[in-house]
């Protein structure tokens, strides 16, 4: 049959640049452009009716010179606390909403009942442009970016009936809706390409 090499070869080249992932658990992270260190999430965070940031999400990145777009992803769990959990999240670079980013998210909705079920896993993300002739922060777009820009996910509940706890894990481990209440670590991706 021979080398698997012989059927499927190594890429010669490749566009990554770095990458930075991990939990967010406080740890370190060095790559070519510096050192990075995730936010230590240690609780789940209720929602409220205006926009805050979802604990894990933020870094302040400089990609490396020679980068063209860079990928923003976080994953995280969130429930929904009482009713269905209507809720909306978007990325925010240096203070500006990047509008495209904007995403509703529901667990359940069936009018006046209650159904509070497992949770969701999501992610959000965003690829930034770096090709472009001249910035547009609200459509992620950069001629120069050469100092950090602060990253987040930002997120909030529909209305006060709705809510939402992000980085939680409802009904852990239990038979019942007896289960644990807990919070979970979520992880963060920054990958620049070429």
């Amino acid at each position: 049959m021979g080398n698997l090499t012989d059927s499927f070869p190594a890429a010669s080249s490749s566009n990554v640049l770095e990458i930075i992932q991990g939990s967010a658990d406080g740890r370190s992270i060095t790559v070519g452009s510096g050192a990075y260190t995730l936010e230590n999430v240690t609780t789940y965070t209720n929602s409220t009716t205006s926009y805050q940031k979802i604990p894990g999400s933020l870094i302040a990145y400089t990609p490396p010179a020679e980068a063209r777009s860079v990928l923003y992803k976080f994953d995280f769990k969130w429930h929904s606390i009482g009713s269905s959990g209507i809720s909306h999240f978007y990325v925010d670079v240096d203070g500006t909403r990047i509008t495209n980013s904007n995403k509703t998210f529901s667990e359940n909705y069936s009018g006046n009942h209650v159904h509070t079920h497992g949770g969701r896993n999501d992610s959000i993300y965003w690829v930034f442009d770096l090709t472009v002739s001249s910035d547009n922060a609200a459509n992620g777009e950069f001629s120069s970016w050469t100092s950090n820009k602060t990253i987040q996910t930002k997120f909030r509940r529909y209305n006060s009936i709705y809510g939402v706890a992000a980085n939680y894990n409802r009904y852990y481990n239990g038979g019942n809706a007896a289960g644990n209440d807990a919070y979970t670590i979520p992880s963060l991706t920054i990958i620049a390409l070429k």
